[in-house]
């Protein structure tokens, strides 16, 4: 079907963690699980001590046999199960008699991972403590499929903005795009980018990406300049130089919420929603706190801390009223555009990386109300009920699972009633008593819509989300249900894979401490449509052609999407 401008979609794991399995509520993201562990406290990094090879083969085995019993299929991007014991073997051997610090261990172990080619499970980085030293002192962004530098500019940054990336070191970008993914497995390319350019940020990442590096004073990166010349530069990690040049859109003020809107014209023609993060707003941290997620206090502090700059009071009521609420903002922003007869909302989803997605629900009730809030197609899941599953939701029991079940589940087994039930009655008649049942968690929101005003308060007529690779987990599960209700989707390709694996469970490693994370759900949020199940294209891609026009506009996306809606304004169907 063609798509149409619509007239108006040091610490262990915790002990406890009290979130409904299955698609009964929205589940704690990656982005947020890594929040938590920072927010309270990692295990440092052992630089010194030597762990025996007994230890290491030990803790190499335990991995393995997390990934097997734990993931959906730890098979089927790394080559089948044999190619698997194969690197795991390999990997037991290569572990020297002399043994390895945790932090040689811990780059042993991520070519191991990455095969797996799943964003939500890693094995996570000791923390030195303290913040992480720079890297290159410039901003890469994404375009096409290569790296551009769109700002924090040295002294030649007048002749770097747009500059693509060519080489590190005499090490080219696809060798770079190879090292990259043999560290951390991700499902595309624009994803693989991403993690790139954090990558480049730091100084133990360039050291990582790139060991011939070995002058700390100066390292040498090539470009293909916007002139169209090639030309090698030399910089020395960690300089501190300029911002982002100046854009032609004013965004919304984030400085004291995730989720702001203004409008883009003094008639109030066009409206933008910008939303940041989908794990610091009050209605996440109420949803957690009655669900008695053992995190839930301390993701409600980290985000009171967020936008007040200091510690968080005692009491959590004091704590939540702290906190902005999505439902305040989504209602002031109907108001205003039902004020001003608003025709166009952009919705910007560039730098939303995740959280709890009981934040899409929320926005779908104002927009377009309780039918298009219950009734979107969100695909199903796949869930694998492992023992660390049952370790990790201890307040789930097998038999609550089996409850109604024709034929009783056992522990390793797989879940497929929602594939199987996909588009029945009952399946949407459980899916909105689920929902409904999520939503009481959240009485920021509830208490609107059990008034039942505001809903489907003002719909626009046309309506653009704005994605880039940085759109995951529950960012791009509010991309995929715009994109199903119909909106037109403006950017750079998520590195989020609409079919994929996700919602992760937390380990620790017996003897290294080492953290990671391993998905327990496929996600298949594209029934039917592989392709767009790997890689959800924009409906008008931002080119590095266009870009240029642009003069390089970091809101390149936004001026994209206004000419979007003039174009569409020109020609009506």
């Amino acid at each position: 079907m063609e798509k149409r401008l619509f007239s108006g979609r040091g610490r262990k794991p915790c002990r406890e963690r009290r979130i409904n399995a299955g698609r009964k509520g929205p589940i704690l993201s990656l982005a947020a699980v890594l929040a938590a562990w920072v927010s309270m406290g990692t295990v440092l990094a052992q630089e010194t001590k030597v762990f025996s090879r007994a230890e290491l083969i030990q803790d190499t085995r335990q991995l393995a046999s997390i990934l097997e019993q734990s993931h959906p299929d730890p098979y089927i991007n790394g080559g089948g199960r044999i190619a698997f014991h194969r690197r795991l073997q390999g990997l037991l051997r290569d572990i020297p008699a002399a043994g390895m610090t945790q932090e040689q261990f811990y780059r042993r172990l991520l070519p191991f991972v990455a095969p797996l080619r799943d964003g939500h499970t890693a094995i996570l980085p000791p923390e030195a403590g303290g913040a992480p030293r720079p890297g290159l002192p410039l901003a890469f962004r994404i375009i096409d499929e290569s790296l551009y530098v769109a700002g924090s500019f040295p002294k030649d940054g007048d002749e770097l903005l747009g500059a693509v990336l060519l080489s590190i070191e005499g090490i080219p970008m696809r060798d770079l795009v190879e090292r990259q993914n043999n560290l951390r497995g991700i499902e595309n390319i624009y994803g693989t980018l991403a993690l790139l350019s954090r990558g480049l940020g730091t100084e133990r990442g360039l050291q990582t990406l790139v060991p011939e590096w070995t002058d700390p004073a100066a390292i040498r990166v090539a470009f293909r300049l916007a002139s169209g010349k090639s030309r090698e530069f030399s910089f020395k990690p960690g300089d501190r130089a300029g911002a982002f040049p100046a854009s032609r859109v004013k965004l919304p003020d984030m400085a004291k919420t995730d989720v702001g809107w203004r409008f883009l014209d003094g008639g109030g023609r066009t409206a933008i929603l910008k939303i940041d993060d989908m794990s610091g707003y009050r209605e996440a941290c109420e949803s957690w706190l009655a669900s008695g997620m053992s995190e839930g206090p301390d993701l409600a502090r980290a985000a009171y801390r967020k936008f007040h700059h200091r510690d968080a009071p005692a009491k959590l009521e004091d704590v939540l009223a702290g906190i902005p609420a999505a439902t305040d903002a989504f209602m002031d922003l109907v108001v205003a555009m039902k004020q001003k007869g608003t025709e166009n909302l952009i919705v910007d989803l560039r730098e939303n990386t995740g959280g709890n997605d009981l934040m899409v629900p929320i926005l779908l009730y104002f927009l377009f109300g309780q039918d298009a809030m219950t009734t979107y197609d969100r695909g199903y899941q796949i869930t694998k009920y492992s023992d660390l599953f049952f370790q990790m939701y201890s307040a789930v029991r097998l038999e609550d699972i089996n409850r109604g079940r024709e034929l009783p589940l056992e522990a390793q087994d797989y879940d497929f009633s929602e594939e199987r039930g996909r588009g029945s009655a009952p399946a949407r008649a459980d899916l909105e008593k689920n929902l409904i049942s999520e939503l009481k968690k959240a009485p920021s929101f509830y208490r609107i819509y059990e008034k039942g005003i505001y809903k489907a308060h003002h719909r626009p007529k046309k309506l653009v989300v704005l994605c880039a690779a940085f759109t995951y987990s529950s960012g791009f599960s509010m991309l995929a249900a715009l994109d199903n209700l119909g909106a037109t989707l403006v950017g750079t390709p998520s590195a989020h894979a609409g079919n994929n694996f996700g919602d992760s469970l937390l380990f620790q490693l017996k003897n290294t401490q080492i953290m990671g994370a391993v998905s327990f759900k496929q996600n298949i949020t594209y029934p039917g449509d592989p392709v767009k199940g790997r890689c959800l294209m924009p409906d008008v891609r931002l080119t590095y052609e266009k870009l240029a026009s642009l003069n390089y506009d970091p809101n390149g996306e936004v001026l994209l999407a206004l000419e979007t809606l003039e174009r569409a304004d020109s020609n009506p169907r």
